[in-house]
C-alpha cells in the first residue's frame, strides 16, 4: 500500500494535515502596496506530492487536487 492519501472521485485529495516541517511563510511586504495582501501567507506540502498549498488558520491544507502521474 502506498503512502499517498486517498482521493475523492473528482480527484481532490482527502488529506488535511501538512507534512511536518514544510510550513513556510511568504513575506511580500517589500513588493509594494498592491501585493500587500500576500504578506504573511503560509504554504506547506502534502503527502500526496503537491507542494505550495495554502494553509488555513487552523493549520489545515486548502482543498487541492492530487498531482497527475
Amino acid at each position: 500500500m502506498s503512502d499517498k492519501p486517498t482521493a475523492t472521485p473528482d480527484g481532490y485529495c482527502t488529506n488535511k494535515e501538512p507534512v511536518p516541517g514544510t510550513i513556510r511563510t511568504i513575506n511580500a511586504s517589500a513588493t509594494g502596496p498592491k501585493f500587500f495582501r500576500l504578506h504573511g501567507r503560509r504554504y506547506a506540502a502534502c503527502p500526496c506530492g503537491r507542494t505550495s498549498i495554502g494553509v488555513t488558520d487552523r493549520n489545515n491544507l486548502h482543498r487541492h487536487k492530487q498531482p497527475q502521474e
